[in-house]
């Protein structure tokens, strides 16, 4: 990968594709509604309450309602406890299509996995289906930041293709990347993304399950 001013590299998404990704009459990314139309459906299909996710994944009705209606933003942190309660993959939960190179993904086709606060979105990099880590390309407007904390189960890998991203832990020293550095950490520590102010970035950010014992 170029970290000298040279050809940026491409994975997956193109470093203003996202950025730049059309917008429908309220606002939001025009995938929004197909993946919490998808969680309706899966949440329907087993007789679920929006009560009864609730209780199980502490994430409250009101904002479970939203994100079905596509009228919310979701952060990993949520969202993954959220597809291993219905027991599907992001790739599923995106209706991702099968083929012979389901595992090839071409600069500029990565899906739209979610928005997670304004200024910044993440696409999934690959099918990934049940598989023990979840590979997204994030992409960051200037200025970007997201307001809440995140925590989840698992670790966090980041490596920043471009830009610089900032990463936030409650109550510690901030961490700045920048184009060309990699950064490893457990998802459990209270976290939240940022960037600069002056220019875009975008980031590989790969999350994974704990390991077992």
């Amino acid at each position: 990968m170029d970290n000298g001013g040279g050809s940026q590299a491409r994975i997956g998404v193109g470093s203003h594709d996202m950025s730049r990704a059309k917008k429908n009459a309220a606002g939001r990314p025009p995938w929004a509604r197909s993946l919490g139309t998808r969680l309706r459906e899966v949440r329907q299909q087993r007789r679920l309450s929006l009560a009864a996710v609730s209780e199980t994944t502490g994430i409250s009705t009101s904002f479970l309602s939203l994100l079905e209606g596509g009228r919310t933003d979701v952060s990993l942190g949520r969202l993954l406890p959220l597809l291993e309660f219905y027991g599907v993959s992001a790739a599923d939960a995106l209706s991702w299509p099968d083929s012979a190179n389901d595992g090839v993904v071409r600069a500029g086709e990565a899906p739209h996995l979610v928005t997670v606060a304004k200024g910044i979105e993440a696409h999934l990099a690959a099918p990934a289906r049940m598989r023990p880590f979840l590979p997204v390309i994030v992409t960051y407007e200037p200025g970007a930041r997201m307001r809440a904390y995140s925590e989840h189960d698992g670790d966090e890998f980041v490596y920043v293709l471009e830009g610089e991203v900032r990463i936030d832990f409650r109550g510690e020293d901030e961490v700045i990347l920048r184009s060309g550095d990699a950064f490893f950490f457990s998802s459990r520590r209270s976290h939240r993304f940022a960037t600069g102010p002056s220019a875009p970035a975008r980031a590989l950010i790969v999350t994974t399950d704990p390991i077992p014992g």
